[in-house]
């Protein structure tokens, strides 16, 4: 019965029309440098890493990418006693690069609210992963841009 569901499964979502984003792309075909990075070294570092799934050294084409990340947690309600409940965290992040002697200059903004934890270990946890999140998308959409530039 199990396997006849999985190959139910896997026959409607071969036959549903899915595709992905980068099927008629050619992924690799190019090679991002990192030539500097300034503000939040956490969310740099991860956009760092996500970049290098991308890049294929072999490549003549070659974008040499400056990235300037500012990340922010304000709190957006305090409960009676003055005890923060909710926050915003902000992830700012601008993206320069060079392509074909023209400088490009991508801006990307993440956001989310959330609620105040008690529990302070839960808490970064819970930040921490948004930070990658927020580093994730942002490398993501900025692939997304180039590949739609060529």
């Amino acid at each position: 019965m199990k396997n006849l569901i999985l190959i139910l499964f896997l026959f409607f979502l071969n036959s549903c029309g899915y595709t992905s984003i980068y099927k008629n792309q050619k992924l690799k075909d190019f090679q991002i440098n990192i030539i500097e990075m300034t503000g939040d070294n956490e969310i740099n570092n991860l956009i760092k890493n996500d970049l290098k799934f991308y890049t294929n050294n072999k490549s003549n084409i070659k974008y040499n990418i400056s990235i300037d990340s500012n990340y922010q947690k304000i709190i957006v309600s305090k409960n009676s006693a003055g005890v923060a409940t909710d926050y915003k965290l902000i992830a700012e992040t601008v993206i320069s690069f060079d392509k074909d002697d023209k400088d490009n200059i991508l801006n990307f903004n993440e956001s989310i609210n959330i609620k105040n934890n008690s529990n302070f270990n839960e808490q970064n946890n819970y930040e921490k992963n948004i930070k990658k999140n927020f580093a994730s998308t942002i490398s993501n959409k900025f692939i997304i841009k180039i590949l739609n530039k060529k």
